[in-house]
């Protein structure tokens, strides 16, 4: 443990060295000015011991401005608790004192008592707010993995004969709950699943990774978009229904591609609208058509049917895409001008555009990129 005091070689600095050798603390650096203080912190280690600092200062209302000055810049170069001994006791310049950062103060002339519990007191919060700090900081490395294994859980991009998917997906300030999948089921079949639970933090994300971990099963057995958000609905109503728990819910859009009967099969449950941009520029919206998911046991599922022929480029999205600018809208067929590129230089080209990645966001912002050539490659 180290002490700096600044101030002055003189009776009060002497005492106060005194009274700290009294409580056990030994180790006490005394400077003239701050800048002497901050240079020697600059090439020592004992920034890294240092736990409390003492400003000696004669304080007038002359000089107040001049000694907060020294506050503010000891508190931007070391995040410890400073106190200011002096003889001022006018309240507007204390006040003043405290708005510049210090701690507390010591008044003169000293007494011993009422030093050892203000010092006592200064050293408590610093090892609080040590401790403190290395808690967030073992979160924030727990939510970098947390990160990181959610978006290794993202489907890789899947490139068949007649269909190519690809999705970006740009991590928010926090964990978030978007998820997107896709599987081929057969020769002619593809499911695609893109979903969001409500909400953000580390519950929304465990509520994703915790359907994900169900979805493979769901879409490859059951295939059909019907049953398939019927089978998720169930899921996340029993999983999520504790009664010491919040309910937790779930907009998702599944679309199931069939390359052999030229037809896409979707669902939408409470998700942003879908685009499905065909080779002459004819856009087809795949809109909401189903509650909200996980708010009772069985609902209502609506299924549609659209052909397909030729080439087609399907583009869905969760809402937090919506706030990348103040309009709240974003125009999508800027992935039709790129109708000639593949899904992963599309989404590339939109991320640039938007400035996605150099950006930070309050909500995930996650983006599927489908591409159907029926004629083949």
């Amino acid at each position: 443990m180290s002490v700096l005091i600044i101030g002055n070689v003189s009776n009060d600095v002497l005492r106060l060295q005194k009274y700290f050798h009294r409580i056990d603390i030994q180790n006490i650096h005394c400077f003239s000015t701050p800048e002497a203080a901050m240079n020697y912190l600059f090439n020592s280690s004992l920034k890294e011991e240092l736990e409390l600092i003492i400003l000696d200062v004669k304080m007038t209302l002359k000089n107040c401005e001049e000694i907060c000055q020294h506050i503010h810049a000891l508190k931007n170069w070391i995040d410890v608790p400073i106190l200011l001994s002096t003889t001022y006791e006018k309240t507007v310049t204390i006040d003043r004192a405290f708005e510049a950062g210090i701690f507390d103060f010591i008044l003169k002339p000293f007494d011993f008592t009422q030093f050892k519990t203000r010092i006592q007191v200064a050293l408590k919060y610093h090892q609080e707010a040590k401790l403190r700090k290395q808690q967030e900081s073992m979160i924030q490395k727990d939510l970098f993995v947390a990160k990181k294994f959610q978006k290794n859980a993202l489907s890789p991009p899947l490139n068949l004969e007649y269909v190519q998917i690809d999705g970006l997906y740009v991590t928010s300030n926090t964990l978030g709950g978007d998820m997107y999948c896709w599987f081929k089921i057969n020769d002619h079949l593809t499911g695609v699943l893109l979903y969001d639970a409500m909400g953000h933090g580390i519950a929304a994300s465990l509520v994703t990774m915790s359907i994900r971990s169900l979805l493979k099963g769901i879409i490859t057995k059951l295939i059909d978009p019907v049953a398939a958000i019927q089978e998720l609905n169930r899921q996340i109503y029993e999983l999520f229904s504790d009664e010491d728990m919040d309910r937790f819910l779930m907009t998702a859009i599944y679309i199931l591609i069939d390359t052999k009967n030229r037809t896409l099969h979707y669902v939408n449950a409470a998700h942003p609208s879908g685009f499905l941009f065909g080779k002459y520029g004819e856009t087809v919206f795949l809109p909401s058509n189903t509650p909200i998911l996980g708010l009772f046991p069985t609902i209502q599922i609506n299924k549609k049917m659209i052909p397909l022929s030729g080439w087609h480029r399907i583009i869905l999205y969760t809402d937090g895409l919506l706030t990348v600018n103040e309009q709240n809208s974003i125009d999508m067929d800027f992935f039709y001008t790129y109708a000639s590129q593949d899904n992963s230089y599309a989404l590339q080209k939109f991320s640039q555009e938007y400035n996605l990645f150099d950006n930070d966001y309050t909500d995930d912002i996650t983006v599927v990129s489908i591409t159907i050539t029926l004629q083949g490659r």
